[in-house]
């Protein structure tokens, strides 16, 4: 089952634009997250960005900021505990080995 987001591109590409010329601190994340409202109950892959300990959210044509704490608890983040993190370096180099936005190691419970 595929999922209608764009969570991936608009993290990769938000990435890939802020650290076009190297050393960069942020960083690209892959994680399974659990749904509220409509989705309560389910999970499924999804993708953000790190600055510190801010989170940059920026799918679906948001620009959503909000310290990781409090976007991690929300998401139940950390008690699933299925997060794969990337440099700029590293998330570069697997857009251009898979060529394609993600997620590449994100295996989720649900499969989405």
């Amino acid at each position: 089952m595929k999922s209608g987001g764009d969570c991936y591109e608009a993290s990769g590409k938000y990435i890939m634009d802020e650290c076009i010329f190297g050393d960069c601190h942020l960083r690209l994340v892959h994680g399974e997250v659990a749904g509220q409202g409509a989705l309560k109950g389910i999970t499924y892959g999804h993708a953000w960005v790190l600055d510190g300990d801010m989170v940059i959210d920026r799918s679906n044509g948001r620009d959503f900021q909000m310290p990781r704490a409090l976007y991690y608890t929300l998401g139940q983040i950390d008690h699933i505990g299925n997060v794969h993190e990337y440099t700029w370096d590293e998330a570069r180099q697997k857009i251009l080995q898979f060529e394609h936005w993600g997620p590449w190691e994100l295996e989720t419970g649900s499969g989405l």
